[in-house]
């Protein structure tokens, strides 16, 4: 009898310790803990954010922490390309050229991605921060270029990153300043492959010529593409 009880008490006692442990777990290493924009990139972030992705209440939730002034646009998009849960981002933390139409995985994203990726950068970089982020533009009801196959912008779940702005004045941009070999160019290059932490698809210069002018930040892709 105590035999036949052992193996099912070792058990619940080893899941009883696992389940202890996790609560103990600061909330960024926490797999089960909602996903907070002011917590620190790690191993889990990525865990969280593809969480969010399947989950409109998780998403909101997520987007609740972000410094972002957002709105919902429940009327957005078009027959051909409707939108559900998409958001205006009429704000940041850092100055947008524009506001912008964004699903909402890709609001918590673009918000992870300028508190932990482009402001760390610029300072190493460059030395001091980023006044302003220049985009050209999210939402596009169209097919990739070239193909038949709906694009990101489709869905508002791709934003092109143009240029960005210093706090000295000086304007980094994609197209000009991607192959230079100062800090300019190191920073962009630094930011690309940096900015696969907070999206799944990133696309620069490198990958065609349709890109040589944006980075093109994205949702879409199972396993993400950063090129």
């Amino acid at each position: 009898m105590l035999r036949r009880l052992l193996w099912p008490t070792v058990f619940l006692l080893i899941a009883g310790l696992g389940w202890l442990g996790w609560q103990y777990l600061p909330r960024a290493y926490n797999p089960f803990a909602p996903l907070h924009v002011a917590d620190p990139l790690t191993p889990m972030t990525e865990f969280k954010l593809r969480r969010l992705r399947s989950d409109a209440d998780v998403c909101r939730a997520a987007l609740e922490t972000a410094p972002l002034r957002t709105v919902p646009r429940p009327d957005a998009g078009s027959a051909e390309c409707p939108l559900s849960d998409a958001v205006q981002v009429q704000s940041a933390a850092i100055p947008l050229s524009s506001s912008f139409l964004a699903s909402c995985p890709l609001a918590v994203s673009y918000a992870l991605w300028e508190s932990h990726v482009l402001q760390p950068l610029a300072q190493q970089h460059l030395g001091q921060g980023v006044r302003r982020v220049t985009h050209l533009g999210s939402y596009a009801c169209r097919t990739v270029r070239g193909g038949t196959r709906r694009s990101e912008h489709a869905t508002a779940n791709a934003i092109d990153i143009s240029a960005i702005a210093l706090t000295d004045g000086r304007s980094i941009t994609v197209e000009r300043h991607w192959t230079d070999d100062g800090p300019a160019g190191g920073f962009l290059r630094a930011l690309h492959k940096r900015s696969c932490d907070t999206f799944t698809m990133a696309l620069g210069p490198a990958y065609d010529a349709a890109h040589r002018n944006h980075f093109h930040f994205g949702m879409g892709g199972r396993f993400g593409l950063c090129r």
